[in-house]
């Protein structure tokens, strides 16, 4: 049997492979950020995935999609538009998503309440950061790909409308921010 090695050693000089410029760069380069700021997002909605309770099945399942979508999103941002795998039909699906899964709350909530809802705000926040880090780099290395940069602030969204979901599901609440 042959043994799969979790490293090479390559980037061991502060650089890697990046396919979409299809050469080597620092680690810090902005499309690398891309990437690594999608890994945490998507495994931050697999940590809320997880918390979910049995027969919160048509949760996972929407979380699964989101997490399909939001490794479209960039991958669409990152191959300069010549693999277009997200559209406005996506973005519409996620705003049903968040229309439809929003509860009775105020805007400022403090993150609490049952823990797949505190986790799908980590992950709502983790999006947020991927959506900055996208539209940085749309600027810096002209990725004209608008759509992919609305999925991601309606990703966020529908991230919140399910915490709030889930938490008025489970019987819990979140905290409301009071100045």
């Amino acid at each position: 049997m042959v043994r799969f090695r979790p490293y090479t050693g390559s980037g061991d000089d502060g650089s890697t492979y990046n396919p979409a410029m299809r050469s080597r760069v620092p680690k810090d380069h902005v499309l690398v950020e891309l990437s690594g700021t999608l890994d945490e997002a998507v495994s931050a909605v697999g940590l809320a995935r997880s918390f979910l309770p049995e027969k919160f099945e048509d949760v996972d399942s929407e979380l699964s999609t989101i997490q399909r979508m939001l490794f479209a999103a960039v991958t669409t941002l990152q191959s300069r538009g010549s693999r277009v795998l997200v559209g406005e039909g996506d973005v519409r699906w996620l705003e049903s998503v968040a229309e439809n899964r929003m509860e009775d709350v105020q805007l400022f909530v403090v993150p609490s309440g049952h823990p797949a809802s505190t986790a799908l705000h980590v992950a709502r926040a983790a999006v947020r950061r991927l959506e900055r880090t996208a539209v940085k780099a749309s600027r810096e290395e002209d990725l004209d790909q608008p759509v992919a940069i609305k999925l991601l602030n309606r990703a966020s969204s529908a991230l919140f409308a399910l915490a709030v979901h889930v938490n008025r599901r489970t019987g819990s609440m979140e905290e409301i921010w009071k100045p």
